[in-house]
């Protein structure tokens, strides 16, 4: 395929942590979602889409799952596990074939990030010929 796929692997080192450590007697700790950022600041791919624009919409995607998390956390402490979100981008900028793959006890948050794949827009790129596929793994943890 002469198309980069963009794949963000869990396994790379920077991922994002949301709130703070929990210190003796301090805030209770904020569950972690682990992705990785594209590594390349404003780098436009072979096929012409923006990789920054492709990094905002993940962050978007990103802010929904964290709401979302929390929300299951207050019902299921325990819940964790690594959710990954599919979807390709067409030449004409709109999302195509969204996919959630996530184990049962993270379910409840595969409507609401389907939904947010469907509202997402990307910019036309008169150079790509064919779908450009994108998939993001993000790994919950609760807190300890």
């Amino acid at each position: 395929m002469r198309y980069f796929a963009i794949l963000v692997l869990i396994t790379a080192v920077t991922g994002t942590a949301f709130g703070q450590e929990n210190t003796t007697g301090g805030e209770e700790v904020a569950p972690e979602i682990t992705t990785v950022a594209l590594e390349t600041e404003d780098l436009i791919g072979p096929d012409g889409r923006d990789m920054s624009s492709i990094r905002r919409r993940i962050n978007e995607i990103k802010a929904v799952v964290q709401t979302d998390y929390e929300v299951l956390l207050a019902t299921d402490p325990e819940a964790g596990g690594t959710i990954t979100v599919s979807f390709s981008i067409t030449p004409g900028g709109t999302v195509s074939d969204p996919s959630v793959d996530c184990p049962e006890e993270l379910a409840s948050l595969r409507e609401n990030i389907i939904s947010t794949l469907a509202e997402l827009e990307f910019d036309p790129a008169p150079e790509q010929t064919e779908n450009l596929p994108i998939e993001v793994p993000f790994t919950l943890t609760p807190p300890e």
